[in-house]
């Protein structure tokens, strides 16, 4: 007699995942769909089909869709602003400023789905415009004042 199916047995004893990776691949998907068929388009059984989840699951991890859209956009910015902190943070010049600038723009296909979401989605939903602003603006803040301190150490304490 078989209680559970082979598919359920595999699942079993698969390495059991922890919330923090349920909520990352929730994320992942929401990005990839979001960005190809729109908020709009996707439903909540999509993104839980695509993150190999239950529909269920989605609401233990986030109140809404929109919240899952509003994660992932602030998310995504918040990761791209500390990446381009920490290496600005390591640079001996504004030219070598420069040069990491002009590297972030030429790389920016990598992000092209957290653009497209961020960029089309804002249009029709106010609070995650709202969202992306205040985080951004409070990332790039912390990016020039790292920045800033960095050099202020250089040019008069010989840092």
């Amino acid at each position: 007699m078989q209680i559970f199916s082979q598919q359920a047995w595999r699942e079993m004893r698969q390495t059991p995942q922890t919330e923090e990776d349920t909520r990352t691949k929730i994320l992942q998907a929401a990005l990839q769909l979001f960005a190809k068929r729109g908020y709009e388009g996707t439903t909540t059984k999509d993104l839980a089909k695509s993150a190999g989840v239950a529909e269920g699951t989605l609401f233990r991890h986030f109140d809404s869709k929109k919240a899952i859209l509003i994660e992932v956009a602030t998310a995504g910015w918040v990761d791209i602003l500390t990446d381009l902190l920490t290496e600005l943070s390591e640079m001996g010049s504004y030219k070598a400023v420069s040069q990491v600038m002009r590297r972030r723009m030429l790389n920016m296909r990598k992000n092209s789905d957290l653009m497209r979401v961020c960029f089309i989605e804002a249009q029709y939903h106010p609070e995650l415009r709202e969202s992306i602003q205040a985080e951004v603006i409070n990332k790039m803040t912390d990016v020039a004042e790292a920045f800033l301190k960095q050099q202020w150490k250089k040019a008069f304490i010989g840092g």
